[in-house]
């Protein structure tokens, strides 16, 4: 399928996924719905052809970065894939309590293989109970603990990137001057995981303002858009695309601007949210500050 062009999207072929399909990742705790989790297989095993690496900017436990290893070692690539996040955890406690629900419910609890035992608790550092859920890809897995947004890129190409960091307008816009510039044009998807999501706005309004560069190919319940990247980008181009310094008024209108981009999936009824939340949330520009939801 990796010949194809973007028109193998449309029919969404990633739902005709099984649970077994899901491999080992099926284990591993993630915040992604049963959809989310088929798409990634879908992206690498499918998509994908090798021809950069792969970047999960925003991989907590491990759950995504599992799902996109998993389809490229099922595709019999190798390319590296690298996982981002400050892999931190507040309380250990609870974090087992959210393993032990995500485990005992679908797609996990519906799997016939044998799930692997919760790793022992290392304090608040969470990086080695990561790299015990995601052994299975170990020899092809590289992960990152830190502040994503102060991180650099000389890795090469990127052929698949997953931001789901984007919990400020800053950190957003950092991370697209690092990461944007090394995508491959006519090759490269780009998943925003929260693109929908009210309390982030400005990842609409970046997309709205890179419309030259990026074609939205997929949507995937509840929040999350992917794009293929059209034409190469450099540091500069992305920087003019920079949300933080926006006002309200003109986050607006970059999110209005996107709606005919995205008729063809429907969704201009959660770009009006988008819009509502920044009347409601004036001046916001984190995802914690957006107390009021929009009506």
């Amino acid at each position: 399928m990796s010949g194809h062009g973007t028109d193998i999207f449309q029919s969404e072929p990633w739902s005709l996924l099984r649970v077994e399909d899901l491999g080992e990742a099926v284990f591993v705790p993630t915040m992604l719905s049963y959809d989310e989790q088929r798409y990634y297989v879908w992206l690498t095993r499918e998509w994908s052809r090798g021809d950069g690496v792969i970047v999960d900017l925003g991989a907590f436990a491990g759950g995504s970065t599992a799902c996109l290893a998993e389809g490229q070692r099922q595709a019999g690539r190798n390319a590296p894939v690298h996982g981002y996040d400050k892999f931190l955890v507040n309380d250990f406690s609870v974090f087992r309590k959210r393993c032990d629900a995500y485990m005992a419910r679908p797609p996990a609890s519906d799997s016939t293989l044998t799930p692997p035992e919760l790793p022992e608790s290392h304090g608040d550092d969470l990086r080695p109970v990561v790299q015990k859920f995601l052994s299975p890809w170990a020899k092809d897995l590289h992960l990152h603990k830190g502040q994503i947004e102060e991180e650099t890129w000389d890795r090469g190409a990127i052929e698949v990137l997953v931001l789901d960091a984007s919990k400020a307008a800053d950190t957003t816009d950092r991370m697209s001057e690092v990461f944007f510039p090394h995508l491959i044009p006519g090759r490269s998807i780009i998943v925003q995981q929260d693109f929908l999501l009210w309390q982030q706005p400005w990842i609409a309004a970046q997309m709205a303002l890179l419309t030259d560069f990026f074609e939205p190919v997929a949507y995937v319940p509840n929040y999350s858009v992917s794009f293929l990247c059209k034409k190469g980008l450099d540091a500069e181009t992305v920087r003019r695309a920079n949300t933080a310094d926006l006002s309200d008024k003109e986050m607006q209108d970059r999110i209005r601007q996107m709606m005919p981009e995205l008729e063809k999936f429907d969704l201009q009824p959660r770009l009006r949210k988008l819009i509502r939340a920044i009347r409601e949330n004036p001046g916001r520009r984190k995802a914690y500050q957006f107390k009021t939801a929009p009506k």
